[in-house]
């Protein structure tokens, strides 16, 4: 029986990780929930009835930390983000979505950061180098308007044109990805003048990287951070 036990408990921990956070306590909770789902299950296994309220206790108390880490790092960033003038931040389960209308950044079919986009992109990349442990995807959006390869070329062009700006404002280069979906991901009517200023647009997502997803493991189950 005590073999059985243990084997619940490193089930239950090891499924920890795999928990995401939308906010800082709903990622406990769901990381909670899902533990005390596999444990109930694994514990069933283990000892019938008995074992399934046992292992659904001990997946609950290890599922409880999973996400609460990266749920917490992910709201104070969220909360510095929206600060930033032109930013239209969303949350999207653990990961953050900016975006920026390309007329603030871009003039009509140019690849160039306007002078007047460099502040706001200059206090964006402020809070990137502040919370450093997240990958940060840059994609450029166009309308449907034109050829759909120039499409894919001009929107190809602008995300590099960010990275490459963020890059000079001190964002490690590594954690930048840039890309281009000219026309093939609207948000928005293209039918309509102002559908097609929404979908002309540079989106940002934000993510937790690798060593933050193991600092996040390691909380939910007690253990120290990974060095490094």
């Amino acid at each position: 029986m005590r073999f059985k036990i243990g084997f619940v408990v490193c089930l239950a921990a090891g499924t920890g990780v795999a928990a995401c956070a939308t906010k800082t306590g709903k990622g406990a909770l769901l990381g909670a929930g899902g533990g005390a789902a596999l444990g109930a299950g694994i514990g069933a296994l283990a000892g019938g009835g008995k074992g399934a309220a046992l292992g659904a206790g001990l997946g609950a108390g290890i599922g409880a930390g999973a996400g609460a880490l990266i749920g917490n790092y992910m709201d104070k960033q969220e909360a510095e983000l929206k600060k930033v003038k032109g930013a239209n931040v969303q949350r999207e389960g653990d990961k953050l979505v900016v975006k920026f209308n390309s007329a603030i950044l871009f003039d009509t079919g140019k690849t160039a950061l306007k002078p007047a986009s460099r502040k706001d992109l200059g206090e964006f990349a402020n809070v990137l180098r502040e919370y450093k442990e997240t990958d940060v995807i840059i994609e450029g959006h166009t309308d449907n308007v034109g050829k759909k390869d120039l499409n894919t070329k001009l929107s190809v062009a602008r995300a590099q044109s960010v990275i490459g700006f963020l890059e000079k404002q001190g964002v490690a280069r590594d954690r930048l990805t840039g890309q281009g979906h000219g026309d093939g991901t609207p948000i928005a009517d293209n039918a309509t003048e102002k559908g097609r200023q929404q979908n002309r647009r540079v989106q940002v997502l934000i993510k937790a990287n690798e060593k933050l997803k193991q600092q996040d493991a390691a909380a939910a189950q007690g253990q120290p951070p990974p060095k490094g």
